[in-house]
């Protein structure tokens, strides 16, 4: 009776069904799918980057290829990120007026982006200072804050027709004019209606994020590059993580994506 005692706990141990919490019978080869389904494989993600010379990262002495370049470990070393390619468009000089043919040029780029990084806006505050440098006020950069807000949207109207899901990032304007600029004291003021009258427009999209990095070059000339208008590697590291930062808190946006 012992012999038969002993025969029949080996049979339940050794067992190919086993009770799961609920009670209900669970086979072994099914509680790995269940675990291979809630942890997905890394996916890829493709990366595309618009805009003038900070996209670019002129005055990267590091070569590292500015803010853009350096978001790509940041983003890469997130869970459920197996790998970052990047199309970077960025040329120095470019204004918001320029900025539609580049989004017609590369649709294709842009229809498989799950990324779309921003800058411009800073060669439009130049163009006001040089046309209007004898009689700049006020008046003028709200005229021309009204003028970059509209075609702003305009580029949004676009990207969401050739790209309904991607994450828009925009990179907002910050002021390194505080010592070119003395005639007009109230400069950070304008940045920072630039950068409300940008955000405005981004907030009617679903899936934007504005990135405001002002407050990183406030009276932090060691960010800047020696031509004191763009940032150098220092300055470019700070806007790659303030970026990452953002994206994170929206990181269901651009992971959530790629796993479903």
């Amino acid at each position: 009776m012992r012999r038969w005692g002993w025969l029949l706990c080996c049979w339940l141990l050794a067992g190919c069904v086993s009770l799961s919490a609920g009670g209900k019978p669970e086979r072994p080869h099914e509680a790995a799918v269940k675990q291979t389904e809630a942890k997905p494989l890394p996916k890829d993600i493709h990366l595309v980057a618009l805009g003038d010379s900070l996209t670019e990262g002129v005055g990267d002495g590091e070569g590292k290829g500015g803010y853009v370049g350096r978001l790509v470990p940041l983003l890469s070393a997130e869970d459920g990120v197996r790998t970052v390619t990047v199309a970077n468009f960025g040329k120095r000089g470019r204004r918001i007026a320029e900025l539609e043919p580049v989004i017609h040029a590369h649709q294709a780029e842009l229809g498989r982006a799950d990324m779309i990084l921003i800058t411009i806006g800073g060669n439009d505050v130049m163009n006001v200072v040089r046309s209007h440098f004898l009689d700049l006020s006020r008046q003028r950069f709200q005229q021309a804050t009204e003028i970059f807000a509209d075609r702003l949207d305009h580029l949004l109207i676009s990207l969401r027709t050739i790209n309904p899901d991607a994450v828009i990032v925009l990179v907002g304007l910050y002021n390194p004019f505080s010592t070119t600029l003395p005639n007009i004291p109230e400069i950070n003021d304008v940045i920072t209606e630039w950068n409300k009258a940008s955000q405005a427009v981004l907030s009617r999209y679903d899936r934007t994020i504005f990135v405001d990095i002002q407050d990183i070059f406030i009276d932090r000339d060691e960010l800047l590059h020696r031509d004191e208008f763009h940032p150098n590697a220092a300055g470019y590291e700070q806007m790659a993580i303030r970026v990452y930062e953002a994206l994170k808190e929206r990181k269901e946006w651009w992971i959530g994506r790629l796993l479903q």
